[in-house]
Formats: C-alpha cells, structure tokens, sequence
C-alpha cells in the first residue's frame, strides 16, 4: 500500500514548480488529484492524459472562484482528504519604490488565497466528517528579511499565523494544518537569482551546502505532513532551507 492510496487532493498552483511536483508524487502513491490554477493550458499539457487528475482553472485571488472550484472538486470526487494550499507570487520591488498593485496582488495570492481555499475545504472536511490534512506552502521569508521582495516576507509570516490559527480550531475536528516553508528552491521563482551570476554566487556563498534546494526535496517535506506519519504534529512550519538562516 502506498501512504496516499485512494486520497482525494487538491493542490492549488499546481501547473508548475512545486505544485507540480506535489501533484506528480501524489500521482505515484496512489492518489487521486484535483489541480487549481491559472494556467490552464499548462495544466492540461502535463496532466490532462491521466484519468486521476482533475484540472480545474481557478484564480485564488477571487473568492467566488473559490468557491466554486471547490464545489466542482466534491461533485467530481465526493470529498477532499488532503489540501495542498501551495499557489504563491512574487514581486520583486523595494520597499519605497513597491506599488500599490504590486502589493495587492502578492497578498491578495499569498495570503487572501490561502484563507479562501482553506476555509472553503476545511469546510467540506467538517461538514463530511473527514479527518484531513491542510499543509499551506510557507516561505523561510517568514522569518528572514530580503530586501526588494517587499510584499512576500509579511504575506508568508501571515501564512505561518494563517497555519497555527486553522490548526487550532480545526484540531476538535481532527483536521491536521501544517506549512512546510522551503528557502530558495529551483523554480520560476528563483530563476531571477539562479540566472545572475552574481547573484547567484553571493547567494550561495551563505548557504551552509553550497547548493539550491530540489522541488523534490521541498515535495518529500510537503507530503510527509500529509501522510499518517505526521500523525501527532500540528500548527507547525518546517523549514526546508539548506540551513540558510544559521549563519
């Protein structure tokens, strides 16, 4: 048996990145996937072949979207057992220089996105009965300031609050939320860092292995906490960073 045999999940953001590489692990072991996102074509190209995978475009910044994704997702598969709240933006503005659209978008995906798909699904958890996981994709930016991102530290330290508030109140209802919270990683986020030389190379001077994070990594974290053997942890944020912070 594999740990997700007959799992229903939904990951939003799931077109790419991280939530791609969540939605392909869950894949092997045995579940079944809903996937949110704005990228639809994406979606389809990499996952509208396989019967076990639902695709659904859906922007979290809208929450009647939400809403009705949400509602598409319990009509197709009965039930959600496992949310993957992962779909996150970033801006790259200074502070004094950071617009107000920029601000508002990042948080609006980050933050607002987060609250709307989480509570939409935790409802459908309570109202079934189901005793699920919610894991919500952090960001080591929650506790370690960079500059010129400006929106994105204060959107990920909402979501580790976001994580220990849901854990609380859904606890009684043995709903399990946790955030795995992963450093600079190899994705379309990091391109601009990985891409600079410069950059690159003073960044990964700080970095206790001297290397970038792998999705796969970020995505080995991420499931453990969904699975039973994270069976008496809740309300944390595990940070899989390399160490980064320790210097």
């Amino acid at each position: 048996m594999s740990r997700f045999d007959n799992k229903i999940v939904l990951i939003t953001g799931a077109a790419n990145g991280l939530g791609r590489g969540m939605a392909e692990q869950y894949l092997k072991e045995g579940a079944k996937v809903a996937l949110l996102d704005i990228e639809a074509d994406t979606m389809e190209q990499v996952f509208g072949g396989n019967p076990n995978a639902y695709c659904l475009y859906c922007d979290v910044r809208d929450y009647d979207q939400v809403q009705e994704s949400v509602k598409k997702v319990i009509e197709h598969y009965g039930h959600i057992d496992i949310l993957m709240n992962n779909a996150g933006i970033v801006h790259r503005q200074s502070f004094l220089e950071c617009s107000k659209e920029g601000w508002r978008d990042v948080m609006a995906t980050n933050l607002d996105g987060c609250f709307y798909v989480g509570q939409a699904v935790a409802r459908t958890m309570v109202e079934q009965g189901i005793k699920g996981n919610i894991v919500i994709t952090g960001s080591n930016s929650s506790r370690k300031t960079y500059t010129n991102i400006t929106p994105y530290g204060p959107s990920k330290a909402g979501v580790k609050m976001l994580t220990q508030v849901m854990a609380l109140e859904l606890a009684k209802y043995g709903i399990h939320v946790n955030s795995v919270a992963p450093g600079t990683t190899k994705t379309r986020i990091a391109a601009g860092t990985m891409n600079d030389p410069v950059r690159s190379a003073n960044f990964l001077q700080k970095m206790p292995f001297g290397r970038y994070g792998e999705i796969e990594e970020m995505v080995n974290v991420a499931l453990f906490l969904a699975s039973d053997q994270a069976s008496f942890i809740t309300g944390e944020t595990i940070y899989e960073e390399g160490g980064f912070c320790l210097p």
